[in-house]
């Protein structure tokens, strides 16, 4: 899964169960706010929020989750300039998201979830680490954004330590990478739950990066992000069996090659790229499959289309060809251009060769067409932070 999609829940939300900074009078109206009684949390705020700018903010959230926008910022609004943590950190949501009819404004965003964090708002600290591993609305800054995530981590939320997992993987001016801080970071953080952690910690035990290697572990902790919803996992587990040693007994080795395309399909019915243009290959090569070469062809498509260059080059060349069908000199040039810029060493080269069998109309019409491609991911992005489901012991 690309980085950014990764982390992209984090800032998008704050309704995780941490009550590190919810006072005591507000927990039931907030615990009732977080399982979806919204008429329950918001009777309780009503009464609280006069004498409480904390209750005005949650308010604020819970009219704003409503539709009544105008109300919901006034209130948020109003329990930030009133110094509130909590009110400066939903404020920041805001300009995060552009929630509200408010413009998007990640330097505003920034500035409030920093705010809130120097009061010691867990929450906030997380996102404002966050903001600083991504580059958004600042400068990225992977000293900063260590330094707000190990505030945020403290008290050992899951999501704050898989954040601070994913800076601790990451290199940057003097800070350097610490496999082996991410990997005990994503191992506690998987042990709470977090279906993310999990696949980064079994796939650092698969690899041995940072930890050492246990395939049994690492198959353990890969089957339960997968169970989680977390389809990476799958396409690990293909590239886990891929890995295993060849045997002498051919049943063998037949059963590990099943085990394969098994994975692979899982992981690319689901939308994952790299995993599509891996069983691509497969049926094109006819490993594990009947060679099929149509199917090759449409598992390329899917992965080209989402922008996967290896698959993009592949597409442009069956199509140029006619391999998988009929042919479509203009589609398969398209692709070709486009992986050419996407940095595939042999794009440019092939695409030469085809140049001088397009019309010129022809060729315009591709480049046209690469001009105006967009990706389109499959995978969807959750703006909710993934669902906490520790392992069975």
């Amino acid at each position: 899964m690309p980085f950014a999609a990764l982390l992209a829940a984090t800032v998008a939300h704050a309704q995780s169960n941490d009550t590190g900074n919810v006072s005591p009078a507000l927990r039931t109206a907030v615990a009732a706010y977080r399982a979806g009684d919204l008429a329950a949390a918001e009777s309780s705020l009503r009464a609280l929020a006069p004498a409480d700018a904390d209750a005005a903010a949650w308010l604020g959230a819970i009219l704003l989750e409503r539709g009544l926008q105008r109300e919901g910022l006034r209130l948020i609004q109003q329990s930030a300039d009133a110094g509130s943590a909590e009110g400066a950190h939903r404020l920041a949501l805001v300009f995060a998201q552009g929630d509200g009819g408010t413009p998007r404004n990640d330097a505003r965003a920034v500035e409030l979830f920093t705010r809130a964090a120097e009061k010691g708002h867990q929450r906030a600290q997380l996102n404002l680490g966050t903001l600083y591993l991504r580059g958004q609305g600042v400068p990225r800054d992977l000293i900063q954004a260590r330094a707000w995530l190990e505030k945020a981590a403290v008290n050992g939320d899951p999501y704050a330590l898989y954040v601070l997992g994913r800076a601790m993987e990451e290199s940057l001016g003097p800070a350097a990478a610490d496999a082996v801080r991410a990997a005990n970071l994503y191992r506690q953080a998987a042990e709470k739950g977090h279906p993310l952690a999990a696949l980064r910690y079994g796939m650092a035990l698969a690899d041995g990066t940072g930890v050492k290697r246990d395939a049994v572990a690492a198959h353990r902790w890969l089957i339960h992000a997968q169970q989680n919803g977390v389809p990476e996992a799958a396409l690990a587990l293909a590239d886990m069996a891929a890995r295993t040693p060849a045997s002498r007994d051919k049943a063998t080795n037949e059963k590990m090659l099943q085990s394969v395309i098994s994975w692979l399909e899982v992981a690319a019915r689901a939308g994952v790229p790299s995993a599509q243009f891996k069983l691509a290959n497969a049926y094109y090569a006819g490993a594990g499959v009947t060679r099929d070469l149509a199917q090759a062809q449409l598992w390329y498509a899917r992965a080209a289309q989402q922008g996967q260059t290896e698959a993009q080059n592949a597409c442009g060349i069956m199509l140029v060809n006619g391999a998988g069908g009929a042919a479509d000199p203009v589609e398969g040039y398209k692709w070709l251009l486009l992986a050419e810029r996407g940095g595939h060493p042999e794009s440019r080269t092939i695409r030469e060769k085809t140049v001088g069998q397009l019309p010129e109309r022809d060729r315009k019409r591709a480049e046209t067409l690469a001009q105006k491609f967009v990706p389109t991911p499959e995978l969807p992005v959750d703006p909710t932070p993934p669902r906490l489901n520790p392992p069975k012991p």
